[in-house]
Formats: structure tokens, C-alpha cells, sequence
């Protein structure tokens, strides 16, 4: 009976590793955060917006960003470097192109936004670090906490205390983390099955550009209805956002805008284009969820332009042909 009952038990625990090692993990990046920024004057002249390649060039938060990176990648996450992406955006001349203009000025996308737009991010975990003196030792009391590279939200935080010691920052942090990374972990999967099931959740702004021979009270006909183009709109989001999870927070004229769209998190790649094949799956951002409605709304006579802010926001400006 006992080996039965052993046999049972290592089946039992051979099937977690597997189901362990097949789940899908969240792709992450791990950043100092702002208010640590603002707090230590790492930020861009004149503004309060954190300047990341300044906050890098503090020793302390270097090795932690460095250390966290490591350890969440033990983990079994992907990780992205911040470092290296600061890099490749400030030299390539995309990035001296952005994303103001084709919106008539009224969006800026952050070196953030845009990092987390490029490697496709699902997490930002960010770090602030506080040093205190204890006589001829220090102690570094470390904060991590999770958001949301979609939606921008806070999703949860921890905080570690490492002993008294003389030891080189990184040893400190390792100690700080090692008390709650378990914890902080568990509740980054919780997150992102959450998202697998729900969506992600994003926000989508339709403009009226002075140009554009339509507002959004004007009445359009497709497919042989008609009605209100923002109700054509509404109605697009509530039949595509998954479980038709969408709020209309802002009407006008000229500005419809929705938040707390839930848009699934993979979608199937549409037939044609060059190397397209028909039904391959791939991961989702707000730009690619609402390509089919900037399609459909060019059939009413205007153009249409997107501009993606982050992995979860877009502007959607209606101008003339």
C-alpha cells in the first residue's frame, strides 16, 4: 500500500513540475520608479519626468535594477534590459520622429511607453531603494511593486529590510528580496492569468480633426444600417472588448473617449501580406485590437489616423481625405 501511495505521490508531483514548467509566463521590465526618480533629481530638465539613463547611473539603483532582473529571470520570466533599450531607442531615428505630429500635438509618448510598446512588455516592476545609516553598517530598505504596462495601473507591492551590513549593494537587495520575490511572484501569475482570461485592459480616443467632414453626432449608414457614427463606434467596442467590457467616459462633437476596454490578449493573424499565414496566433496591443474599426471607418469618407501610446492606449483622429 505504502508504494502505491508513493507511486501516486511522485506521479502527482512529476505532473505540477510539468503543468509549472508549461504555463505561460508574462514578459517583464524592470524599472527605478518615478517618484524614486524625482525624489534623487533624475529627470529631464525643467520637468518631473524621470530621466532613466541618469537614474541608471546611480551605482545603488544600477545593481538592484540588475539584481532584481536576475533574479526574476531565475523565475522563469522573460526579461527585457532596460539599459540596452534606452540605447537602441536614443539612436535609432524613428524616436527623433515622435509621436506628437500626427495628432496635431495633443499626445506625447514616454521613453516608457514607448519601450514597453516595442519589446511587448506585459509588466513593469519598479524599484525605489532607501539607504540607512547604522553606525559604521547600512541597512536598504527595498520597494518593488508591479504595474500593468497596459492599462499604467498598480497591481501590487512589497516591500524587504535587509540586515545591517557593510556588503556592496546587490548582496543587500538579494537579502531584502529573498524575504517576499515568492509572494511578489505568485501574485505576477495571478495577474497575467487574470489578463488571459479577461483581457487586457486599455483605453481608446476617437478626435474629430478640424478638417474632417463628419462629427461624431452625424448619422452614417454601413451594411445597410444607419445611426450616430459614435454609436457605431460604442457598438464596435461592446461586440469586440471581450465580454463586451468597455465605458464611454467622455462624449462630444468632436471627442468620444473609452477606458476599462478589456482587449484580448492574442489574437489570429488575418490571411494575406507578406509572410501572413492564416490563423497563427500572436500577441495583442490596442493598435493592432482596433485596425479592423479604423478600416471600417474610412469607408465613411475620412482619413484616419493612430497613434499608439504605450501597450494599451491609442488616439484614433478622423481628418479629410
Amino acid at each position: 500500500m505504502k508504494k502505491i501511495f508513493l507511486s501516486l505521490m511522485l506521479l502527482l508531483a512529476a505532473g505540477i513540475t510539468a503543468y509549472a514548467a508549461d504555463a505561460k509566463k508574462p514578459k517583464l521590465m524592470v524599472f527605478p520608479s518615478d517618484d524614486w526618480c524625482v525624489a534623487k533629481g533624475y529627470t529631464l530638465p525643467g520637468t518631473q519626468t524621470p530621466d532613466y539613463e541618469k537614474a541608471l547611473q546611480d551605482v545603488d539603483m544600477d545593481g538592484a535594477v540588475a539584481v532584481m532582473g536576475d533574479i526574476m529571470a531565475e523565475m522563469g520570466y522573460e526579461m527585457f534590459s532596460l539599459k540596452q533599450e534606452l540605447k537602441q531607442i536614443h539612436t535609432e531615428d524613428a524616436y527623433s520622429m515622435a509621436v506628437t505630429s500626427k495628432a496635431d500635438g495633443m499626445v506625447q509618448e514616454s521613453d516608457r511607453d514607448l519601450i514597453t510598446r516595442n519589446v511587448g512588455c506585459d509588466f513593469i516592476v519598479e524599484l525605489s531603494l532607501l539607504n540607512k545609516p547604522f553606525g559604521a553598517r547600512r541597512t536598504i530598505e527595498f520597494k518593488a511593486q508591479t504595474i500593468d504596462a497596459a492599462s499604467r495601473k498598480i497591481l501590487h507591492g512589497d516591500i524587504g529590510t535587509s540586515s545591517a551590513s557593510s556588503a556592496p549593494t546587490p548582496i543587500l537587495v538579494k537579502e531584502a528580496v529573498g524575504g517576499f520575490i515568492d509572494n511578489f511572484c505568485h501574485k505576477i501569475d495571478l495577474a497575467f492569468t487574470n489578463i488571459e482570461q479577461n483581457g487586457r485592459e486599455g483605453s481608446i480616443v476617437f478626435k474629430i480633426a478640424d478638417d474632417c467632414p463628419l462629427c461624431f453626432e452625424d448619422e452614417v449608414s454601413i451594411d445597410g444600417e444607419s445611426g450616430e457614427l459614435a454609436e457605431y463606434i460604442n457598438y464596435w467596442l461592446e461586440e469586440h472588448a471581450v465580454d463586451g467590457n468597455c465605458n464611454l467616459n467622455q462624449k462630444s462633437r468632436e471627442t468620444l473617449r473609452f477606458d476599462q476596454v478589456r482587449f484580448p490578449l492574442f489574437a489570429a493573424v488575418a490571411a494575406g501580406g507578406f509572410g501572413s499565414k492564416k490563423g497563427k496566433v500572436k500577441a495583442q496591443t490596442m493598435e493592432s485590437f482596433v485596425k479592423p474599426i479604423e478600416r471600417d471607418l474610412a469607408r465613411f469618407g475620412v482619413s484616419v489616423t493612430s497613434v499608439p501610446i504605450g501597450q494599451g492606449s491609442v488616439y484614433i483622429v478622423l481628418g479629410g481625405k
